[in-house]
């Protein structure tokens, strides 16, 4: 076997990576639009309280490399 065969796909980079997101919230909100009785409101009530909670876990640091 080669190691192509063992090739596991998805995003690479963070761009891909938050696209890759990006698209799942998406998909969710619809799914949820379609399939509940779930209205915008109740939704960005609860993407606010999740905006907090992330807020609040410290885990928002980045490295950037300012030399480019």
């Amino acid at each position: 076997m080669d190691d192509d065969e063992f090739y596991i796909g998805g995003p690479k980079d963070y761009d891909e990576q938050t696209d890759a997101f990006r698209f799942e919230i998406d998909d969710l909100v619809n799914r949820y639009l379609d399939e509940f009785d779930i209205n915008t409101f109740v939704m960005i009530g609860a993407f606010q309280e999740k905006i907090q909670e992330l807020i609040e876990s410290g885990n928002g640091f980045m490295d950037i490399d300012l030399e480019d």
